[in-house]
C-alpha cells in the first residue's frame, strides 16, 4: 500500500518545462534567446563563407578551418561581449570591440609567432601586460569588463594558431569578415522588442495580483485564515519584472523616467496588497444581517480591484460605485462599539489600503491607456553612456592615497599571468593558453567573487569536458553532429551566463574541447588537459587575489550602507510637511537589489577568515526599511493633497522628524559615535512631545473634519513608527567594529562593540 494516495503525490514537471519556466523568468521577452540564436545563425554563415574565402583566395589547406575559425570568433566575441541594447547602442559597443581585437591582430602580424620560437616565446610574453590591461578595462565598469574579456579571446584564439606573419594578415581578414557578418546579423530588424516584454512582465504581475485578491476575497468570504504562501508567485514574478526592466532600460535609455515609473507602481501595488491581507480582522464569522459584518463589503472591495486589474481599459462606473458603498459600510464597522478594538484598528488600517489600492490602480490604467513609452530623445540622453572611469588612485580611511579596487585587480593579473608563464616556460604546459585564460575570466572584483568563480569555471568545466569527451568517443566520425553540438553549447553558454555560470561553464568547456577536436584533431589527453590546466589556473588566481592586494567586498559593505541610509534621509527630507520638488524613493530599490545580489560572494570571504557577518539579514533589513519607506511617501503625498486638521498636522510634523533623525542616528554611527549619541539624548528629549502630539489628536476623533483624516495620519504614525526598529538594527551594525551578528547587534541591553 503506497504510504501517499496518488492525488497527494507531488507532480514533478518534465524538464523542457521547467526549462522553458527558467529562460521565461530570467529571460523575459526571449531577448538573450534571440542573441543566442543570431550567434548560431553566424556561426553557421562563417563556417561556410570563411571556408569559402579561405578556398576561393588558394590559401593553404590549413587555413580552411583557422580562416573560419577566426571569423567565428570575431562573431563570438562582437555579440556575446555587446549586451542586448538599442541598435545604436549595441553599434557603439560593436565599434569598440572591432578596434581593440583588431588591433591585437595587427601586433600579431608583425610578431608572427608561427615564424619561429622567439617569436613564439614573444607572443607568450605579450599575454602578461595584455592580460593586466584588460583587467585595467574594468576601470570602466562593466562595459570595460566586456571589453578586457573579448580581447583576452582573441588573444587566446592567437596564442592557439601560433600564425606566421602572412597567416596572421588572413587572420586579420577573418575576423573582419565575421565581425561584419555578427554587425549585420545582430543590427537586423526582425528581433523581439524589449520595451514590449516589459509591457507583457507588467500585465503578468497584474494578472497574479488580481489572482492573489481573488484569493483574499474568498478566505474572507468563508471566514478562512489567508495563507502568507498565496503570496510567493508575486515574489516570483518581482525578478522576472527586474530583469525585463533591465533589458528595456538599455533598449531604450530615453524613456528609463518612464519604466522606473511604471516599475515603481507595480512594486507599491505587490507591497499594498501584501499589507491588505495583514489589516484582515481576526474575528470569528457573523451573520449578514449583523451590523457588525464586514467581510462582505471587504470580499466586495477586494473583487473590484481585482477586476479593474484583470481590465485595465475598461471603466466599471457601477463597479466603483459598489466599491465607494462597500467602503462606506466598513468605514461604519470601523466605528461601531460592537466590534474588538483590534478589529476596529485593523478596519481603520484597511481603509486607508483599499484607498490605496485604488489610487495605484487607476495610476497604472491611466499609465497603460496612453502611449507607452513617450519618447524623449530631446532631453539629450544619448544611447549608451560609457561610464567614468575610476581613478588609480583613490584615498582611504586614514586620508592616504592607495591603488582602486579595478587597479588592485590588474596588479593581481599580471602576477597571476606571470605566473601562468613562467610555468608555461619552466615545465612546457601542453596548453597553457588555458590556465593564462582562466586567470583573466575567474578574477572577480573581489575575493570573494573570485572564489565563485573559480568554483564553478573548474566544476563547469570537468562536466563539460566528460561530456565533450563522451561525445567524441560516441561520435568521433559525424563531424557534423560534433559541430551542431558545438553551436548547441554557445547558444547555451550565452543564455545562462548571467545567472548560471557553472552551466556556461560547462557548456564552454564543451564546445572548446569538441571545436579544437574539429579543427586539430585534439584526442582525450588534450581534452585532459584541458582540466588540469584550467584548474592550475584558477588555482592562482585565487592564491594571488588572496595573497597580493586582496579586495574584500565586506570592506565595501558598511560604506555603501552609510551611503544609502543618507540617501534615503535626503528623499525623506523633501516629501511633505517640506514645501518644495519632492524626490522619490523607488530608485534606491535599484541599488538594494544589486546590493542582495552580492550576498554569496559576501559568504564565500567568510572562508578566508574576512566574515560580513549576518549579511543577510542585513540586508533583508535594508529591504523592509525601503519598504516602508514607499509606503510612507504613498501616504505623505496623499495627505499633501488633503486638508489636514491644524491642530492633527504638529502630530505628523512630530513623526516626520524622528524618523528623520532616526536616519541621522545610523549614518552618523559609522564616522561619529560621539554625534550619534548626542543625537540619540535629542531624540529622546522629542518623545514626549511627539506622545502629548498624539493625545492631542486622539482627543479630537470626534471631529468630523479629523476622522476624514485620522486613518492616513494613523497610516503615517504607523509606517514612521515601523522605521524605527530596523533602523535601530541597521545603526547598531554601523557602530559595531565587528562582523554583524543579528543576536548581537539588536540587544536591547548590550551596547554594539566599540
Amino acid at each position: 500500500m503506497p504510504l501517499h494516495p496518488p492525488e497527494f503525490i507531488p507532480q514533478r514537471r518534465p524538464l523542457l518545462e521547467r526549462l522553458a519556466h527558467w529562460r521565461s523568468h530570467h529571460d523575459p521577452g526571449a531577448i538573450d534567446t534571440t542573441r543566442a540564436l543570431h550567434l548560431a545563425l553566424c556561426f553557421t554563415l562563417v563556417i561556410f563563407i570563411g571556408y569559402a574565402t579561405a578556398r576561393g583566395f588558394g590559401l593553404d589547406a590549413s587555413m580552411y578551418t583557422t580562416f573560419p575559425l577566426m571569423a567565428g570568433a570575431g562573431a563570438l566575441t562582437m555579440i556575446s561581449f555587446t549586451p542586448a541594447a538599442s541598435r545604436a547602442a549595441e553599434a557603439q559597443s560593436m565599434l569598440r570591440v572591432f578596434s581593440l581585437c583588431a588591433s591585437f591582430l595587427a601586433v600579431l602580424v608583425l610578431v608572427g609567432p608561427g615564424d619561429g620560437e622567439t617569436n613564439a616565446l614573444i607572443q607568450k610574453l605579450l599575454l602578461i601586460p595584455l592580460s593586466a590591461c584588460a583587467l585595467f578595462l574594468r576601470s570602466w565598469g562593466m562595459p570595460g569588463q566586456r571589453l578586457g574579456m573579448a580581447l583576452t579571446v582573441i588573444a587566446t584564439v592567437g596564442t592557439v594558431l601560433r600564425p606566421g606573419h602572412e597567416e596572421a594578415a588572413w587572420l586579420l581578414a577573418a575576423y573582419c569578415q565575421g565581425a561584419f557578418i555578427a554587425a549585420v546579423v545582430r543590427l537586423a530588424p526582425w528581433r523581439p522588442s524589449a520595451v514590449a516584454a516589459y509591457v507583457r512582465t507588467t500585465h503578468d504581475m497584474e494578472e497574479a495580483v488580481a489572482a492573489y485578491l481573488r484569493a483574499m476575497s474568498e478566505a474572507v468570504r468563508e471566514g478562512q485564515p489567508f495563507s502568507e504562501e498565496d503570496a510567493q508567485p508575486l515574489e516570483a514574478l518581482r525578478g522576472r519584472v527586474w530583469a525585463a526592466l533591465a533589458n528595456a532600460n538599455a533598449e531604450a535609455p530615453e524613456a528609463l523616467e518612464e519604466f522606473e515609473a511604471l516599475r515603481a507602481k507595480l512594486y507599491r501595488l505587490r507591497v499594498a496588497v501584501e499589507l491588505l491581507a495583514s489589516c484582515i480582522p481576526q474575528t470569528p464569522p457573523t451573520s449578514a444581517r449583523d451590523p457588525a459584518d464586514w467581510r462582505r463589503p471587504f470580499a466586495s472591495a477586494v473583487d473590484y480591484l481585482a477586476r479593474r486589474l484583470e481590465a485595465m481599459n475598461i471603466r466599471d462606473v457601477q463597479g466603483q460605485e459598489r466599491f465607494m458603498r462597500a467602503t462606506g459600510r466598513l468605514r461604519a464597522c470601523a466605528f461601531s462599539s460592537t466590534l474588538p478594538a483590534e478589529a476596529r484598528f485593523a478596519l481603520l488600517r484597511a481603509l486607508t489600503a483599499f484607498e490605496r489600492l485604488l489610487h495605484l490602480v487607476d495610476a497604472i490604467a491611466d499609465t497603460e491607456n496612453k502611449p507607452f513609452p513617450i519618447r524623449r530623445l530631446h532631453h539629450g540622453q544619448g544611447p549608451n553612456t560609457w561610464p567614468a572611469r575610476i581613478p588609480m588612485f583613490v584615498e582611504n580611511a586614514q586620508g592616504r592615497s592607495v591603488l582602486s579596487n579595478p587597479m588592485k585587480v590588474a596588479v593581481q593579473g599580471l602576477v597571476a599571468t606571470g605566473l601562468t608563464t613562467f610555468l608555461d616556460v619552466l615545465i612546457g604546459l601542453d596548453h597553457a593558453y588555458w590556465a593564462t585564460m582562466t586567470v583573466i575570466f575567474v578574477l572577480g572584483n573581489s575575493l570573494g567573487e573570485t572564489y565563485m568563480r573559480v568554483r564553478y569555471r573548474t566544476l563547469g568545466t570537468i562536466i563539460g569536458v566528460l561530456l565533450g569527451m563522451g561525445v567524441f568517443l560516441t561520435l568521433g566520425e559525424h563531424m557534423m553532429f560534433i559541430a551542431c553540438a558545438c553551436m548547441a553549447a554557445q547558444v547555451i553558454a550565452l543564455i545562462t551566463q548571467k545567472d548560471r555560470y557553472d552551466v556556461s561553464s560547462a557548456a564552454v568547456g564543451f564546445s572548446v574541447v569538441l571545436g579544437l577536436h574539429l579543427i586539430s584533431g585534439l584526442g582525450t589527453d588534450g581534452m585532459l588537459a584541458r582540466i588540469y590546466e584550467t584548474a592550475i589556473g584558477a588555482v592562482t588566481a585565487l592564491v594571488v587575489s588572496f595573497l597580493v592586494l586582496p579586495v574584500y567586498l565586506t570592506d565595501q559593505l558598511k560604506p555603501q550602507l552609510h551611503d544609502i541610509l543618507k540617501r534615503c534621509h535626503n528623499v525623506l527630507a523633501t516629501w511633505w510637511p517640506h514645501i518644495g520638488p519632492t524626490k522619490s524613493i523607488s530608485p534606491l530599490a535599484q541599488t538594494v537589489q544589486e546590493f542582495g545580489e552580492r550576498l554569496p560572494n559576501l559568504g564565500a570571504e567568510h572562508i578566508f577568515g574576512h566574515s560580513a557577518g549576518d549579511a543577510a539579514n542585513l540586508i533583508s533589513t535594508l529591504d523592509v526599511v525601503l519598504t516602508y519607506l514607499a509606503l510612507l511617501e504613498d501616504t505623505a503625498n496623499r495627505l499633501e493633497h488633503t486638508q489636514v486638521n491644524e491642530q492633527v498636522l504638529p502630530v505628523v510634523e512630530a513623526a516626520r522628524s524622528r524618523t528623520l533623525t532616526a536616519f541621522e542616528l545610523a549614518y552618523a554611527a559609522a564616522g561619529n559615535r560621539g554625534l550619534a549619541e548626542m543625537e540619540d539624548a535629542n531624540a529622546a528629549a522629542a518623545a514626549p512631545a511627539l506622545d502629548a502630539a498624539i493625545s492631542t489628536a486622539l482627543s479630537l476623533a470626534d471631529d468630523p473634519e479629523v476622522q476624514g483624516t485620522l486613518p492616513l495620519v494613523a497610516d503615517y504614525l504607523a509606517y514612521s513608527d515601523s522605521l524605527l526598529r530596523p533602523l535601530r538594527e541597521l545603526r547598531a551594525s554601523m557602530q559595531d567594529q565587528s562582523p554583524w551578528w543579528r543576536e548581537h547587534a539588536i540587544a536591547s541591553d548590550r551596547p554594539p562593540h566599540g
